[in-house]
């Protein structure tokens, strides 16, 4: 059934004034369709140069993230020769005080030694009168 007939010509008439306002009110001129096509074209050159310059930031900074790791494992490096370098004076300082605690026990026992031979002696002498 035609849609004349079910509506009638003043329903019709109606319909085609509010499909028109809706179409005025939503819809857009040649003109302006043209300019946002334009405007979109110059958006999307944009947005190519942003991107391209997104991939040189992305690029430069993994090549410093790569520098920074690269110190970082030379200074890791250096602190392990510095360690080393410690526990070998680490060690010398050790067996320095190795000796220097023979020495101090010999030290003590002649002492000790001549100690008791003069005491000896003079017990010896203090006898003999």
């Amino acid at each position: 059934m035609p849609l004349i007939e079910v509506i009638g010509p003043d329903g019709l008439k109606e319909l085609e004034e509010l499909v028109e306002k809706k179409i005025h009110a939503t819809g857009v001129t040649k003109e302006d369709w043209r300019q946002i096509l334009t405007r979109l074209d110059i958006l999307e050159h944009d947005m190519e140069e942003v991107k391209t310059d997104y991939r040189e930031f992305r690029r430069e900074m993994n090549e410093f993230r790569k520098e920074v790791n690269e110190r970082f494992d030379r200074m890791n490096e250096r602190f392990d020769r510095m360690n080393e370098r410690f526990d070998r004076m680490n060690e010398r300082f050790d067996r320095m005080y190795g000796r220097m605690g023979s020495w101090m026990k010999w030290t003590v026992g002649t002492i000790a030694f001549f100690g008791t031979l003069i005491t000896v002696l003079v017990g010896i002498g203090q006898l003999a009168r």
